[in-house]
């Protein structure tokens, strides 16, 4: 009996696991759909009500965070400090998190999952264990998954934004307006990622920070593509006396002639992960799932299959 019920048990887990693995492709897939037709020109509808509840919920997390910073950078529990304070930068510091601040949101999420996990086994309810572990695993875990896509989207959304914004920069150019001046109105007239990294170009030039030095920056804190081609595009343009508008303007020719093969291989490459996905996560899990309720009904309840003789 004992070795059936750890045997229920680690299935049971296997087939949790399976399913979270496959959802979570699925989530993901969901994201890039939205995120390649909003690229397109398509509008999506966003739940402001959703937005919300999650701000009311996530904002006393994040100060609490805060103050236990100096505590969680002293437990980096599953961490990788370089890798974090690069993701940080990429995204940003979404929500205002600075590389201590980020620690102690991770603290403070691991023991919100650790007191879960043991209310749970308190309470005496089935799989006190395996819950508590992956609830503590992911209270660590969670955020520095959520910082990794936070950095790759605002990376991707940068990179969407660039050809908009350089045929925009051009055309500023090209009426004799100053680079500096161009980039000032323009990031006037956009909103995003981009728009806050330029921005903050900008304001480094104006306190005396040398071109060179806040170009390295700017490269330093994203990974863009697209924006390092276009930042080693300048300093070359510079050097060899290249008309600043011209540099632009083939920049985003470039980008938009490239957007669209990348757009239509993102498609092609979409439709066989979500196959695999399915075949080797989600489908073996409710098979799984079935054949485990069946084969314990029949040990438990055998009558009810008339294979009493069987067991008796």
């Amino acid at each position: 009996m004992q070795l059936l019920n750890l045997f229920s048990l680690v299935m049971f887990t296997l087939i949790l696991i399976m399913l979270l693995v496959g959802f979570i492709y699925l989530y993901l897939y969901i994201a890039k759909k939205e995120n390649l037709l909003s690229s397109n020109g398509y509008s999506l509808k966003k739940n402001k009500h959703k937005r919300k509840l999650s701000e009311k919920i996530i904002t006393p997390l994040v100060r609490w965070g805060k103050k236990a910073g100096p505590v969680g950078i002293k437990y980096p529990f599953f961490a990788d400090m370089d890798k974090h304070k690069t993701f940080l930068s990429h995204a940003g510091n979404p929500l205002g998190l600075q590389f201590q601040d980020f620690y102690g949101f991770r603290f403070v999420l691991g023991m919100i999952g650790l007191g879960f996990g043991s209310i749970y086994g308190f309470l005496g309810l089935p799989f006190a264990l395996p819950i508590m572990f992956m609830a503590i695993f992911g209270g660590f875990l969670g955020p520095s998954v959520w910082l990794y896509f936070k950095a790759k989207y605002r990376q991707e959304t940068i990179s969407i934004m660039m050809p908009d914004f350089l045929d925009t920069v051009s055309v500023t150019l090209s009426a004799g307006v100053s680079l500096d001046g161009a980039l000032k109105q323009v990031t006037k007239q956009f909103e995003g990622p981009l728009s806050e990294e330029i921005d903050r170009f900008n304001k480094e030039v104006e306190l005396g920070v040398p071109r060179l030095t806040a170009y390295q920056s700017l490269v330093e804190r994203n990974s863009s593509k697209e924006l390092h081609s276009l930042v080693n595009a300048l300093i070359q343009g510079t050097a060899l006396g290249v008309p600043v508008s011209r540099t632009f303007k083939l920049q985003a020719e470039d980008l938009r002639a490239t957007r669209g093969f990348v757009a239509k291989e993102k498609a092609a490459k979409a439709s066989p992960q979500i196959t695999l996905v399915t075949t080797f996560f989600i489908a073996p899990a409710v098979i799984g799932l079935i054949v485990g309720l069946l084969a314990l009904n029949i040990i438990y309840n055998p009558g009810a299959f008339g294979l009493d003789s069987f067991f008796f």
